[in-house]
């Protein structure tokens, strides 16, 4: 019982993600988010994820309860999130199933406030349900504070069979959403005053902030500095998302391929690009540096993803938009992250150096962009190369 409190709050710190910059191979969008503890443990927590291609996830939410049992039922709720979001593009599906998982083992007193958002970063349309958590706050970028009021249903685990619902917005180039605990307006100072809502809310729209790490920052330094000495009694949790890119209002040009598992068809996807480049004026500088790109990812797929001598599916999607060539490929081979082999020393001679690793390491030499994940059975290995030089007309016919 003594130990409990660290206990739990070990697992609260192993369960949310702390690396930022969290993607830094994108520049359609930019995430941070703070977990500030209190004295004793919280059920907070946060997460954010991709699904697809194009579609950023993020959560923040509160387990009722302390302790050791709040944090391991924090960890379950965060396990079913991730599994039901892996191919499910709506908010309010995914947390109608997580009540319906939670709700067949939940206790009276493990009900979990929780709100989720998917953001589509090409276009800037957020789908979001909110299942009893504070509504968070979007100010745009003419400096507009709004609330996401939308009312999607009571907290998870609270009605069996429950149905939720779903907002949605477009948000803009700039702007900016806060989602935080109600730790952060709870929190009283000397004379028990609360921070409040109303100030938090003054401080958002105080001035312009340089990121999404600068508001957290701030929210939190304001928070300390309002609550002196006082014990800070909940979890102050904050995530704050921001939209950085133009919305593209309609979808470029698209080449998708599917292709057995077999090195002849190399020639055949570089045909196809060859005349998807042509009808779009991809430059030929562009087009020849991504023969060579998918030549070595699709051999390197081929030769080395699959223990067995069966046929498998690879997909190839190619994408133009106004201001970038994207390339992603797609296998259900086995887990491996070509990223993560060391990258050759060429200053060796011929001899000494290692075997492999030279191919990957050439793409990214030759691309703006290059980025993997593991996405539920499949790897996805996506390259990007900026078209700095092209009118973008060129591109949106």
């Amino acid at each position: 019982m003594e130990n409990e409190p660290t206990i739990g709050r070990i697992i609260q710190e192993h369960i949310v993600p702390s690396v930022f910059p969290a993607f830094p191979d994108h520049d359609e969008f930019d995430v941070f988010a703070a977990l500030q503890p209190a004295r004793e443990f919280e059920g907070n927590f946060y997460d954010f994820f991709f699904i697809g291609e194009d579609r950023f996830c993020f959560c923040i939410g509160d387990v009722d309860g302390k302790g050791v049992t709040a944090a391991l039922f924090m960890t379950v709720t965060k396990t079913i999130i991730r599994s039901r979001a892996g191919d499910d593009f709506s908010t309010a599906s995914i947390l109608t199933h997580v009540n319906a998982e939670i709700s067949e083992v939940h206790q009276p007193s493990r009900l979990v406030a929780l709100f989720m958002g998917i953001l589509n970063i090409k276009t800037g349309r957020l789908l979001y349900t909110n299942a009893g958590h504070k509504p968070p706050y979007l100010k745009r970028a003419a400096g507009i504070i709004e609330r996401l009021n939308h009312s999607s249903g009571p907290k998870i685990g609270t009605a069996k069979g429950m149905v939720y619902k779903e907002g949605q917005t477009t948000l803009s180039k700039s702007d900016l959403l806060l989602l935080c605990s109600d730790g952060l307006t709870l929190a009283r100072d000397n004379d028990n005053k609360r921070f409040s809502a109303k100030r938090l809310e003054a401080l958002i729209a105080s001035r312009e902030f340089l990121s999404v790490k600068d508001i957290v920052h701030s929210a939190i330094s304001s928070i300390k500095e309002f609550i002196a000495d006082t014990d800070q009694l909940e979890d102050i949790t904050l995530l704050a998302v921001q939209f950085l890119r133009n919305p593209e209002e309609t979808s470029g040009p698209k080449l998708e391929l599917t292709i057995p598992n077999s090195l002849s068809e190399n020639a055949r996807v570089k045909e196809h690009f060859d005349a998807f480049s042509e009808h779009y004026g991809i430059p030929d500088k562009t087009r020849l540096k991504m023969h060579v790109v998918l030549d070595e990812l699709l051999t390197n797929i081929i030769s080395y993803a699959y223990l067995d001598d069966k046929k498998h599916d690879i997909g190839i999607k190619v994408e133009l938009s106004a201001d970038r060539l994207k390339m992603s490929l797609v296998d259900d081979g086995i887990p491996f992250n070509p990223l993560g082999i060391e990258t050759p020393d060429t200053n060796l001679a011929l001899e000494d150096r290692q075997i492999g690793g030279l191919g990957i390491h050439l793409v990214r030499k030759m691309m703006d962009r290059v980025s993997y994940r593991r996405r539920i059975d499949k790897n996805v290995i996506t390259v990007v190369e900026f078209l700095k030089d092209v009118k973008p007309a060129l591109y949106l016919t």
